[in-house]
């Protein structure tokens, strides 16, 4: 009569632990998001991304310490490009001279690197990185005993290198839906990148255009000869009560749009 209660109390402080531990690990994860946080705004990167051409070769980036502690920066430059699913590449380079590549800031101070490039493309946009990362500070603490997360914030600033002639375009490719999933290809057909700030949309309707399916795809860059494929699940139920899907992909300079009919045999 008394082993029942026993057992359930035990059964219940197992429990009680596996939720008492599950809510610690939430919370270490929280607190780590918002040092992130904080370690990001601790300074400022100006401007957010450079153009360079034959007539400008060279340049300067400005770095400010917005933060209340002595940062201490390094730099490394790499050559961005994007293989054939459209995934950022990088590779050592020469190409991109900058200076310097160690430097520190007090607290409320500003610092100027020079940037410039060995030679101008002649048909197609170059493109690359400048990794600014702060190095972090000695901890003159011991730390605490248990696993700890160290987060090392790194900003990757882009910088172009444009040929002389500009040729910007690109399509919309390959559309085509089944088993309730649009796959479709963005190219870039011209010579130089470009840029979509509010992603990729896509918007399902009903038979009298109202919309019955909404979805963004966030991604910014396609580089000069680059073809992503994109892939995007619909809801099987939503799928059926679709009659046309419309994709919009909106750059700087052109905006691309397809229109695709669906039957309800590509939902099944």
């Amino acid at each position: 009569m008394i082993a029942l209660p026993t057992m359930l109390s035990r059964a219940l402080v197992r429990r009680l632990s596996s939720v008492v531990t599950g809510f610690s690990a939430l919370l270490a994860f929280c607190c780590a998001l918002c040092a992130f946080s904080v370690v990001a705004s601790e300074y400022t990167v100006s401007p957010m991304r450079m153009e360079l051409d034959r007539d400008a070769r060279s340049t300067v980036l400005t770095l400010t310490n917005t933060g209340t502690d002595r940062i201490e920066f390094q730099l490394r430059a790499s050559e961005w490009t994007q293989d054939a699913q459209g995934r950022d590449r990088y590779s050592d380079t020469g190409e991109l001279v900058f200076f310097p590549k160690i430097l520190s800031l007090e607290p409320n101070d500003s610092r100027v690197v020079r940037i410039g490039i060995k030679s101008v493309p002649v048909s197609v946009e170059r493109t690359f990185r400048l990794f600014i990362e702060k190095i972090p500070s000695p901890n003159p603490e011991p730390p605490p005993p248990g696993a700890h997360v160290a987060v090392n914030v790194r900003f990757a600033l882009p910088i172009f290198v444009k040929p002389p002639v500009h040729e910007a375009k690109g399509e919309l490719a390959g559309a085509a839906i089944a088993r309730s999933e649009l796959a479709f290809v963005l190219k870039n057909t011209g010579n130089e990148h470009f840029r979509m700030d509010d992603g990729i949309t896509i918007i399902g309707r009903d038979g009298q255009g109202g919309v019955v399916f909404s979805r963004k795809l966030d991604d910014r860059y396609v580089l000069a000869g680059v073809a992503k494929r994109y892939v995007a699940t619909i809801p099987q139920e939503t799928c059926r009560q679709t009659a046309a899907l419309e994709v919009t992909a909106k750059s700087e300079l052109f905006t691309l749009s397809r229109r695709l009919d669906v039957n309800r045999t590509d939902c099944e």
